[in-house]
């Protein structure tokens, strides 16, 4: 009962109407064509009952049309009526998401059809700002997180977690046995890194006995996840602090580094786990574009396709 509600609910306001209309309808001919049936039997017993059936006849017939009539109203008034977007949500409620793989995912989403290869947004940055991290894939924007702490003169060693895990650079000096720091980073353009994320970075930093701790972000922090992170002796540098940093540097550089973020197909996601460019593809059914795999069926991983 309470699937059919949930459905009534969702239908369209002129459809409702027309659906109530119909037993109105139904009923009011079908008693009406039985008293005229009944009427023109000989029987007073039987006439007797046309008239009965007669009566109701009219008033059902009127409310039948009446509720037609408000449908027609309401049709024109709202247009017709638009068909039900597509729930895509389980394709893009997160990043990596893998609810939808495989036979379910072209059940779900129709056949797969590749998509031409995609272009930038928009031309690449001329200089450091904020565009470069908006305009660069998770893995690049790792690779130019170790390239530019190798800068600084230290051995680093990229541990990737995928797009949604982030990935560590252990940074090696030749003066310590063992790390000397430990870089966290997160490229999430737009939004926030919370309070457990930094809490969880600084329990590996305990387990590794690691002193220094770097959380670079792409995008910015919560004030609690910032205080923490001020308490506990981690530099919480989100997207400015990237940029101040990379000021810092050499002209040769800097322009090393962007290089290195624009190189190739910049824009372009890296599967999580073969590391392999992705290929966008849309299903056939539904129309909604995503990265695949290029080893689809074998690699089932994808991302939802960022929209300007």
């Amino acid at each position: 009962m309470r699937a059919s509600l949930g459905r009534w609910v969702g239908q369209d306001p002129a459809r409702q109407m027309m659906g109530m209309a119909a037993p109105f309808l139904i009923l009011g001919a079908a008693l009406m064509l039985l008293s005229m049936v009944l009427g023109a039997s000989s029987s007073p017993s039987l006439q007797s009952a046309s008239q009965g059936a007669r009566a109701p006849a009219p008033y059902l017939l009127a409310a039948g049309f009446i509720l037609l009539a408000v449908a027609l109203v309401l049709r024109l008034r709202n247009g017709p009526r638009k068909p039900p977007r597509p729930d895509t949500s389980q394709l893009s409620s997160h990043l990596g998401n893998t609810t939808l793989f495989g036979s379910q995912l072209d059940s779900a989403m129709g056949d797969l059809v590749a998509v031409p290869a995609g272009r930038p947004l928009r031309p690449p940055a001329q200089m450091w700002n904020t565009q470069v991290f908006r305009d660069i894939e998770w893995r690049r924007f790792e690779l130019v997180c170790a390239a530019l702490f190798a800068q600084a003169g230290f051995e680093a060693r990229t541990e990737s977690h995928g797009p949604d895990g982030g990935g560590d650079i252990w940074l090696y000096s030749g003066h310590k046995e063992g790390p000397a720091a430990l870089v966290r980073c997160k490229h999430r353009p737009g939004k926030k890194v919370a309070l457990a994320e930094v809490r969880e970075f600084h329990q590996l930093m305990r387990a590794h006995q690691v002193l220094r701790g770097t959380f670079a972000n792409s995008g910015t922090f919560t004030a609690e996840a910032r205080e923490f992170a001020k308490a506990n002796g981690i530099n919480a540098m989100d997207r400015l602090g990237l940029l101040a940093l990379i000021s810092q540097r050499t002209m040769q550089q800097k322009e090393d580094l962007l290089q290195l973020a624009y190189q190739d197909e910049y824009w372009r996601p890296t599967c999580a786990r073969c590391g392999t460019p992705m290929v966008e593809r849309r299903a056939r059914k539904r129309g909604r574009t995503f990265w695949g795999c290029v080893d689809y069926p074998q690699c089932d991983f994808m991302l939802p396709v960022s929209k300007a």
